[in-house]
């Protein structure tokens, strides 16, 4: 009786309750043994699990209500080092409005290096040396922002415009980038498996000077400029991707994953300007052949020593290897075995692993 009127229950509701709404994801998890120098372990991680939720309604000429909202989480039990997982649509969450004259979405949006760019990143990890997280850094959700995507006017040809408020108004001490305004502009072009894409970001000076916890003096809180390009071909089983980049602008410019792993013992008594803007460049190259279901691939990143105030300074200059392959057991699901060292020039020791992992699509 109970099951026969939740039927009927559902019957009467109506159609459109149900209607375009998609649920997606990915499972990832993997096993790392990680030797920085002074100690090796081994952990078991989550690599960046998500589950998601999407939709649209027709409005009528041409015009589409979209949304999605899409959450992080992990496998392991706890939240990786830097991540917001457990807070629902910590990851890309958005509404918008979709026609002919383009896209528009607002929330915690994408911005272009995410959704667009970072090709040469094709590995999955928790490590930083197992994947180009140094290189690709930048590319993420940028949050309290409205993005607008071109139409497609010329086939293969994409363009974005994303803007970004200050989400702290006042001082953000230890989190720079939070109290910059952030404007993106994307540009892409893809025919017959060839690629180039290019990005520019403009965060606008901080309101407050740049901490650096325990380093005893302020740095630079200017405005930050950056820019990214990404060129290759992929088709034929073959993907070849290259990629540039420089920054130039207050002590975050390079980013918390960049300190934290090239350059978090940088002899700042050997520049003579401390308050000076910083500068990098990096380049990375990725290729990836795929016989059958097996697909090994390589990486090599290399960035320059970092300018500060114009002087180039020391322990700043590193070079990143990742060498593996995906194995995929099925359409859905990969399994994936990648060796990854970061050498940083002027210490003794390099940050090296090996990970395993498997990913599932649904």
């Amino acid at each position: 009786m109970k099951k026969s009127l939740i039927a009927l229950l559902v019957a009467t509701l109506p159609a459109a309750a149900f209607a375009d709404v998609t649920i997606y994801g990915k499972i990832k998890g993997g096993v790392e043994y990680v030797d920085n120098g002074t100690t090796k372990q081994t952990n078991v991680d989550d690599l960046g699990s998500r589950i998601g939720f999407k939709g649209t309604e027709d409005l009528g000429n041409g015009l589409k209500t979209i949304w999605q909202v899409e959450t992080g989480f992990g496998i392991d039990g706890q939240a990786r080092t830097g991540s917001k997982n457990g807070t629902f649509a910590n990851r890309e969450s958005f509404i918008g409005l979709q026609s002919g004259f383009g896209t528009v979405r607002l929330g915690n949006v994408s911005n272009f290096l995410d959704s667009d760019m970072g090709t040469v990143d094709t590995w999955e990890y928790a490590s930083d040396a197992l994947g180009l997280s140094i290189f690709t850094r930048d590319g993420d959700r940028l949050k309290n922002s409205v993005r607008y995507d071109l139409p497609t006017v010329v086939p293969g040809l994409t363009a974005a415009l994303q803007y970004g408020v200050k989400e702290n108004k006042g001082t953000a001490i230890g989190k720079p980038n939070e109290d910059r305004e952030t404007t993106v502009l994307g540009l892409g072009y893809e025919n017959s498996g060839f690629f180039g894409k290019y990005a520019y970001t403009h965060q606008s000076k901080a309101t407050s000077s740049v901490d650096t916890s325990g380093a005893g003096f302020t740095l630079n809180n200017s405005a930050n400029d950056k820019h990214r390009l990404e060129v290759g071909y992929n088709a034929n089983n073959l993907f070849v991707g290259f990629g540039y980049q420089q920054a130039k602008g207050g002590a975050d410019v390079a980013g918390d994953s960049w300190y934290n792993l090239v350059s978090k013992d940088l002899t700042f008594s050997a520049v003579p300007d401390v308050n000076g803007k910083v500068k990098t460049r990096e380049y990375a190259l990725t290729a990836a052949y795929t016989f059958g279901a097996i697909t090994p691939k390589f990486s090599y990143v290399h960035g320059d020593k970092v300018e500060v105030g114009g002087v180039k300074v020391g322990n700043s200059q590193y070079d990143q290897y990742v060498l593996g392959a995906d194995y995929a057991i099925s359409k859905r699901t990969t399994f994936g075995a990648q060796y990854g060292q970061i050498a940083v020039k002027g210490k003794n020791e390099d940050l090296k692993a090996f990970g395993l992992n498997m990913v599932h699509k649904f």
